[in-house]
């Protein structure tokens, strides 16, 4: 699968935490198990990148928790384990590091954090716990309709518990306008459909194809909306997404370089001077049996 920077991944992570739909955590935890000494709560992790789901999550949740953390890139599992070791101790908690493990002992919460470097692509190599909870934030819009099919399977089969967070859904917006926006936005969406690895990505579609899926595979879901709400302050953030932008629309129409060059220097200027505001997309599903 394509990977991501430990950089970009944390530029956004607290955009992520702030933009997550907390209530449908709440619901969740009545529908999962509460973790005790004697049988942890099993939580899988798909896509873990470098933790920023477990931080999220692992307070919220409460009691005693077993995760396992799954990347196909291993420095980004060695960066998950580093920085959430640092996080729990600024938080207060104990936090003991042995090689690839983490050990946490938190006032609301303890958990186990082991972490498996595997190819998501390979599905197959991933054992999902049994009546536990199954994970994930921005995954869904990098994978094919195939993949998310067989983890709704395989997640019923499992009788696990699903939380899927921050799915892009196309719905971005920007702030002053410029007259390019939506043709730079629908060539975005477009590119987001290439194959990351996984085979025909689902892209803008994917929170309701899981919706679709999940659903037939007898999961009561409930779904959220999860938006970034990107401040003029937040010039970071904004400068990546314009950048990214811009490289997919390259990519979709070359020789409108020009064109392209030029709505991007309107748009970084509108960030840099701090005019720009900008909201983009995502939905959070949560689902049992």
């Amino acid at each position: 699968m394509s990977g991501f920077s430990a950089e970009w991944l944390e530029l956004r992570e607290p955009f992520d935490g702030l933009a997550r739909a907390g209530s449908l955590v709440t619901e969740l935890k009545r529908h999962v198990a509460a973790g005790t000494s004697a049988a942890p709560l099993a939580i899988v992790d798909l896509g873990a990148g470098a933790g920023s789901n477990l931080r999220y999550l692992a307070p919220r949740l409460g009691g005693v928790q077993r995760w396992r953390l799954v990347d196909h890139d291993s420095r980004l599992l060695e960066a998950a384990l580093a920085t959430t070791q640092a996080w729990a101790a600024a938080r207060g908690a104990e936090a003991r590091r042995s090689g690839s493990s983490l050990t946490i002992r938190a006032a609301d919460f303890s958990c186990e954090v082991a972490c498996q470097a595997v190819d998501l692509v390979d599905l197959a190599a991933v054992e999902l716990p049994e009546r536990g909870l199954v994970t994930a934030a921005a995954l869904l819009d990098l994978v094919s309709h195939d993949w998310l099919e067989t983890l709704a399977r395989r997640c019923r089969t499992a009788r696990a518990a699903v939380l899927l967070a921050l799915t892009y859904d196309g719905r971005t917006t920007a702030k002053p306008a410029e007259p390019e926006d939506p043709v730079v936005l629908a060539m975005f969406n477009r590119h987001q459909l290439f194959d990351k690895g996984f085979g025909p990505a689902l892209g803008m579609r994917a929170a309701d194809a899981a919706e679709t899926s999940f659903e037939a595979h007898g999961y009561e879901l409930r779904v959220a909306t999860s938006d970034w709400l990107i401040a003029t302050k937040d010039h970071a953030l904004q400068l990546a997404l314009v950048d990214g932008w811009l490289g997919a629309a390259l990519e979709i129409a070359p020789e409108s370089r020009a064109a392209l060059t030029s709505w991007l220097e309107r748009r970084r200027a509108h960030v840099l001077a701090g005019r720009s505001e900008l909201r983009v997309g995502h939905v959070d599903l949560a689902g049992w049996l």
